[in-house]
């Protein structure tokens, strides 16, 4: 026989249990965040672009990692290493009683075997390529374990930024559980010791992480982070107006300076080690004279960021970015000079009336603005500049095969030290991919300063030769150096405080605290 008053217990609890789910379900931490851009990729190794390294910082450690403030190298998954007297011996003591999202060992196997699937095309869980491992550690010779917690990097020769690089998207250890089981997959199940651990990615819609509660630096503020992706930067703005969003990072200038005297609304500019330039296609008979491409240096004007970004970006009158160290910004500023511009086609012989394609990708107004600025400047010149706008598809195919005179170029810093600017700007590999390089130029001269840059050790020494590569630069007229960008990132101040980016355009999840 059923006891009536056994079943009303049972009952009674199982509501109980419900409202308290109710009630954890309500009292949970969301952060959401609306953006136009989705990530290429969730595996660190090929996180190429700022939307993929976001996410990437956020599942996965590194062994040492940045600073946001001050740009020191901290511990991370490492707690202490040091190095023989040339630099060429790294050995790092690992942190203990670390684990991956899915529950197995982090240790200096997985450390090995996160840099062997990048360094070796043999390796047997390789299953794609890493073009950016091997632009940053192309000196590394071997990585191996001498003990569970003791790993050591040996290096073809000293490389003055080699604790820098380790900073870098691709030098984040990755569970090789997971990368065995994924396979190819694994750039969208990844699983790091990270902050957040990967829960959902729905294509063209959101991404969403969950906290860590085993974080080694302890349980993050929130619970999840909820990734909102809307290729239309008016509904983003509506959204983030109606507080359906805590954070957008894509929206036009215009509507950012309207929300400038709004009280709950804070507008984080944070100036990132990055450049923007003005690349020349040197195959192009014209562009071949370097007198021809002082010309079109000088018939650049700064001002015009002014009117087009509003603030937003910082003007640069050199190719490495201010806030890198080892490098002194010139105390020059380049004018529009349009008289000097003359002279310079004078001498090399410029007569008849010249015309240049200016090719450029996506659909944003401010740059073709910003072009069509420069175009007004250079018609005073007798030069007709055709501005042709391709889809991305398109414009990679166009670059690859030197199908453009001009174009824009650039890239944020992977670690914060001028070879990481200067080295893509002259890198064949990453020329062929289209990647970087644009202008093809060649050059023994260039080679051997940037060989010498990274093997010098010498503080001084290094500001110096870093100081001779950009006269080379600037008297060849390589390129033309435009801005510095900015993360411009809008927050609800009611909800949202804490937001951090390091200089290196990553955003740190862990430091923002939920209201």
């Amino acid at each position: 026989m059923t006891n009536n008053n056994n079943i009303f217990s049972a009952v009674l609890i199982m509501i109980v249990m419900a409202l308290f789910m109710d009630l954890g379900a309500v009292a949970e931490k969301t952060v959401t965040w609306g953006s136009l851009t989705e990530p290429e990729t969730l595996d660190p190794g090929q996180a190429w672009d700022n939307a993929s390294v976001f996410f990437t910082t956020n599942i996965f450690d590194t062994l040492v990692v940045l600073d946001s403030e001050t740009l020191e190298i901290s511990p991370s998954l490492a707690v202490s290493w040091k190095a023989n007297r040339n630099g060429t011996i790294w050995e790092f003591k690992l942190r203990k009683g670390i684990h991956f999202h899915d529950g197995s060992d982090f240790n200096a196997d997985s450390v090995v075997f996160s840099f062997q699937r990048q360094m070796q095309k043999d390796f047997p869980y390789r299953y794609y390529d890493f073009p950016l491992f091997d632009e940053i550690f192309r000196n590394i010779v071997s990585v191996k374990s001498v003990d569970t917690h003791t790993v050591v990097f040996q290096l073809d020769q000293p490389f003055y930024p080699f604790l820098a690089t380790l900073t870098a998207s691709p030098a984040a250890i990755v569970s090789p559980t997971a990368v065995k089981k994924h396979k190819k997959a694994f750039a969208r199940h990844p699983v790091g010791t990270g902050p957040f651990r990967f829960q959902l990615w729905e294509r063209n819609e959101r991404i969403v992480l969950q906290a860590n509660p085993q974080y080694w630096k302890g349980k993050p503020n929130f619970d999840q982070f909820s990734f909102l992706i809307n290729d239309k930067p008016d509904n983003l703005h509506k959204l983030f107006r109606e507080q359906k969003l805590d954070v957008i990072d894509s929206f036009s200038i215009s509507r950012a300076t309207g929300l400038r005297n709004v009280r709950w609304t804070t507008i984080k500019l944070i100036p990132v080690l990055s450049v923007t330039y003005i690349a020349f296609n040197l195959e192009n008979p014209h562009l071949k004279q370097v007198n021809v491409r002082k010309a079109l240096r000088s018939a650049w004007d700064q001002r015009t960021l002014r009117y087009v970004f509003q603030g937003f970006v910082t003007p640069l009158d050199s190719i490495i970015p201010k806030g890198i160290p080892d490098h002194t910004p010139p105390k020059t500023v380049s004018k529009l000079n349009l008289d000097e511009a003359r002279n310079w086609l004078q001498k090399a012989n410029v007569k008849q009336p010249v015309k240049l394609r200016f090719l450029l990708s996506g659909d944003s107004d401010l740059i073709r603005q910003l072009v069509s600025f420069y175009a007004k400047n250079l018609r005073r010149l007798n030069i007709e500049l055709d501005i042709v706008n391709v889809s991305m598809e398109e414009y990679e195919k166009r670059i690859m095969k030197g199908d453009f005179d001009l174009t824009l170029n650039g890239w944020a810093a992977d670690y914060p030290d001028p070879h990481s600017i200067i080295s893509p700007l002259f890198n064949e590999t990453l020329m062929q991919k289209g990647l970087a390089n644009l202008s093809q130029y060649r050059d023994a001269r260039m080679k051997k300063l940037i060989e010498s840059l990274t093997k010098e050790m010498d503080k001084s020494r290094r500001i110096q030769k870093v100081a001779e590569i950009i006269r080379l630069i600037d008297a060849l007229s390589l390129c033309i150096p435009i801005f510095q960008d900015s993360t411009a990132i809008i927050y609800n101040n009611t909800r949202i405080k804490n937001i951090r980016v390091t200089p290196t355009d990553t955003i740190q999840l862990f430091n923002i605290e939920k209201k």
